[in-house]
């Protein structure tokens, strides 16, 4: 297939949001997709301090310290509608969570999640950051700098349609994570910061990213500002105010 042949794809930039907001994001965007009104998407956001938790029901031991102990910080407990356990997002992660319409040889569920990995791996690389996957359980889906967790992961697939994704730990504070067992596990976050001593740039990451995406998912980059639906448009030009 050439690359011109190659299904197109469009980028929206939600920025900092809560996590229910994006979940009523996602839900709208999915059923566009389901129904064939929109293309495929990719998204990039980052949460507000929270912890989120998906199919994976939170439990006691998730938590080493009381609910209030969290509310009180300004950390609220959200569950979400992806997979997996539960998480401690910040604004200094980002957040890419691709909208895909699975090709009939695209419908394998591990190879999936093994692409979203690599995605991870390309784009931490390109800052000499060496990530590495983990096959333990399934509690350790995600990328890893030794026994550190440097992303997290877990998606939804809904009618062929992919959503929610991967958060990668780019910097900024972490210490919160200390108070929980992310994904029922003991393990401590790291960041790219921290493993490189270098504050990295948001938005050349995000360009690796895509770069990646494009080429592990075999996609190329539409022109759709004149020709996404109204939902689109909206969500893009006023985003801000959600």
């Amino acid at each position: 297939m050439t690359k011109k042949n190659l299904p197109e794809y469009a980028i929206i930039e939600l920025g900092q949001m809560d996590v229910p907001a994006v979940d009523d994001v996602m839900a709208a965007l999915v059923t566009q997709r389901q129904a064939d009104r929109i293309a495929d998407l990719l998204l990039f956001l980052s949460y507000n301090p929270c912890l989120a938790f998906g199919a994976r029901q939170l439990n006691d031991e998730d938590l080493k310290k009381p609910q209030d102990y969290f509310a009180e910080r300004g950390i609220p407990i959200f569950k979400t509608g992806r997979g997996g356990g539960l998480t401690y997002h910040w604004p200094g992660q980002l957040i890419c969570y691709p909208l895909l319409k699975l090709r009939p040889d695209e419908h394998n569920i591990p190879g999936y999640m093994h692409n979203l990995e690599q995605i991870g791996i390309e784009t931490l690389m390109a800052v000499g950051v060496r990530a590495q996957r983990k096959r333990h359980t399934a509690a350790h889906i995600g990328l890893w700098i030794g026994s550190n967790k440097i992303a997290s992961m877990g998606i939804r697939i809904a009618r062929s349609v992919t959503s929610y994704g991967f958060a990668l730990n780019l910097l900024g504070d972490v210490s919160p994570a200390h108070d929980i067992r992310p994904c029922g596990l003991d393990v401590k976050l790291t960041t790219v910061e921290e493993q490189t001593g270098v504050r990295p740039d948001t938005h050349w990451m995000k360009e690796k990213v895509q770069h990646s995406f494009e080429k592990i998912f075999r996609r190329r980059l539409g022109n759709f500002a004149s020709q996404l639906p109204a939902v689109v448009r909206e969500l893009q030009n006023n985003i801000s105010t959600r």
